[in-house]
């Protein structure tokens, strides 16, 4: 091989040698949670969790539901401790726990940021592969029995009102439940992290509550008229923004039903 081919050679190896690195040290652990996990959650508890694309949603082995996503190497896990589903006449204060990969999928470790304002350490082990039973997460019943429907499950793209994903069930629920439920109305509220300006933030939490109510009217057939929106930038935080894990927190859309 001649000199000036075998220079061009190793510098295009190099080249893409650094650019594989370079992609690889960003490049979140691919995990895909579905199984048991056993959980040092309040009280312990087994997980039963399930998950296609980034979303994830489950029961603990009391039958209470969860439900969240996986995207940014962060699992983020949402949970009432008494919501059952439709049978349930209350909703506690909601609780999330935001738990990351150290490079495997067996093993889970983050923060509990509890309804009651405490945060504490926590951890998730894979004791199986098998989740159970699938079934279909009760967003609509969530919303109608809580009132709220905390949507962590709507993930963006960074410093935009761009939704992640091309179909969202979360949404779909929403939208049968306001065609079932005539007289139902609902306001969307869009949270920022404290990061940046908060003015700009306030605007990009707007535009985020105004692109999830143009995916409800546009995709799934719900009402305009039924659906108000409002952004609060980082005025109304879950957690503290002082760590990337409280940031993921409050960074977050809320569907509240209104009067």
């Amino acid at each position: 091989m001649k000199p000036f081919v075998l220079l061009l050679t190793m510098l295009c190896a190099a080249t893409a040698l650094a650019g594989k690195a370079k992609k690889d040290a960003k490049t979140p652990v691919a995990v895909n949670v579905t199984g048991t996990w056993t959980a040092n959650f309040s009280g312990g508890m087994d997980l039963l969790l399930h998950q296609e694309g980034d979303a994830v949603w489950g029961k603990d082995n009391g039958g209470y539901l969860i439900r969240g996503d996986w995207a940014d190497g962060k699992l983020t896990l949402f949970y009432r401790l008494d919501f059952k589903g439709d049978k349930v006449a209350s909703c506690s204060a909601p609780a999330v726990a935001v738990v990351t990969s150290p490079g495997t999928a067996t093993r889970l470790q983050g923060v509990e940021f509890t309804a009651d304002g405490r945060t504490l350490p926590k951890t998730l082990t894979r004791a199986s592969p098998n989740g159970g039973a699938d079934f279909q997460y009760p967003y609509g019943d969530e919303l109608k029995v809580c009132g709220s429907l905390p949507a962590h499950d709507l993930v963006f793209e960074t410093n935009s009102d761009k939704l992640k994903g091309s179909g969202w069930p979360l949404l779909s629920a929403v939208g049968e439940l306001l065609k079932k439920e005539s007289a139902l109305k609902v306001q969307i509220l869009g949270h920022t992290d404290s990061t940046g300006d908060a003015e700009k933030n306030k605007a990009l939490s707007q535009r985020r509550a105004d692109a999830v109510k143009k995916v409800l009217v546009d995709k799934y057939g719900a009402d305009a008229a039924r659906i108000s929106t409002k952004g609060w930038g980082s005025e109304q935080p879950l957690a503290s923004n002082d760590t990337d894990d409280g940031k993921a927190v409050n960074r977050r859309v809320e569907i509240l039903v209104v009067p």
